[in-house]
């Protein structure tokens, strides 16, 4: 897997010397320059959100940083956006998840899996596919998923790839890994909830999370609390998302305090005999959807003590 904070490169949050473009390091598949996918970004918002853009290749104007991975094809590239100014505006950063020549002609697609940091601590995520013509410099999305920032549905990384779907985890924190299927936007929840308390009963109510215990405040939610991941399939064919499963870092999951509940469910968590000198396990939601109903009972009764 991936390393999620390669991307941080940039803002001198690893210790690793990156080399440079210059040195024709070059991904496999379309060797566009991460500020193309600023381009696409900005034209998912205007008249024609899945239209054709005419991409840079590398090295570019603006410098590309390309950061090791595991191995020699787990790179990433990273390039500094910067305003008309020429004040930082954070970065755009990418790996190649897979690449494949088209069914016809010399065309290319690649999947990427996407950071994009605004300068101010937020990490959006997202994984594309794109079709690159064969020696030009035209781009055409065919699909976008996006992701959220870091530990918060963030971080997308592809699992596998097939002719039907793609299976692609987000991270997750202690609170997603309750609520995997409730895909609300659980940052903006205390905002809703207050409003919903104004508005009359008798208007649709969103679906309440697990035990209805409340983001931040009962259960870790903060985007530095990863925990583990959210194991989803999107279908290529019918153009739905499912979620197949949970991915659990015990000892990620241990060190998250957030929340009056929290330490109950960390004490839950660590009398679970699966959890029990292992590693990250990855669990099915029925065996997970089991396991969270002995979590009921065990902190049904937790009162609201001190939050972290």
């Amino acid at each position: 897997m991936r390393r999620f904070f390669a991307g941080l490169a940039l803002l001198g949050l690893l210790s690793i010397s990156p080399l440079s473009a210059d040195d024709r390091v070059f991904p496999p598949g379309a060797a566009i320059h991460p500020l193309c996918f600023d381009q696409l970004l900005n034209g998912l918002t205007g008249d024609s959100p899945f239209g054709p853009v005419i991409c840079d290749s590398m090295p570019g104007k603006y410098p590309v940083f390309i950061f090791p991975g595991h191995d020699a094809a787990d790179l990433t590239y990273t390039a500094q956006r910067v305003s008309d100014e020429g004040y930082n505006q954070g970065f755009i950063a990418y790996a190649v998840a897979g690449h494949w020549p088209s069914k016809t002609g010399n065309d290319k697609w690649t999947l990427f899996e996407v950071t994009a940091g605004n300068g101010l601590g937020n990490l959006s995520s997202s994984i594309w596919l794109l079709l690159q013509p064969d020696g030009t410099q035209v781009v055409k999305p065919l699909l976008y998923v996006p992701g959220g920032d870091r530990c918060n549905d963030g971080a997308l990384r592809v699992s596998e790839v097939g002719s039907e779907r793609l299976i692609f985890l987000s991270a997750a924190t202690p609170f997603r890994l309750l609520n995997p299927t409730r895909l609300n936007e659980w940052r903006l929840f205390m905002q809703q909830h207050e409003r919903q308390q104004e508005q009359d009963s008798t208007s649709a109510q969103p679906q309440p999370p697990f035990m209805d215990w409340k983001p931040y405040v009962d259960v870790a939610n903060d985007a530095g609390a990863c925990a583990g991941g959210v194991i989803k399939s999107y279908n290529f064919q019918t153009d739905t998302l499912d979620v197949l499963g949970v991915r659990i870092d015990p000892r990620a999951f241990l060190g998250v305090h957030q929340g009056s509940k929290q330490a109950c469910i960390n004490d839950w968590l660590k009398s679970q005999d699966r959890f029990r000198s292992r590693g990250v396990q990855d669990l099915d939601l029925d065996e997970w959807d089991a396991m969270l109903s002995t979590l009921e009972p065990a902190c049904a009764q937790t009162t609201a003590g001190n939050h972290h």
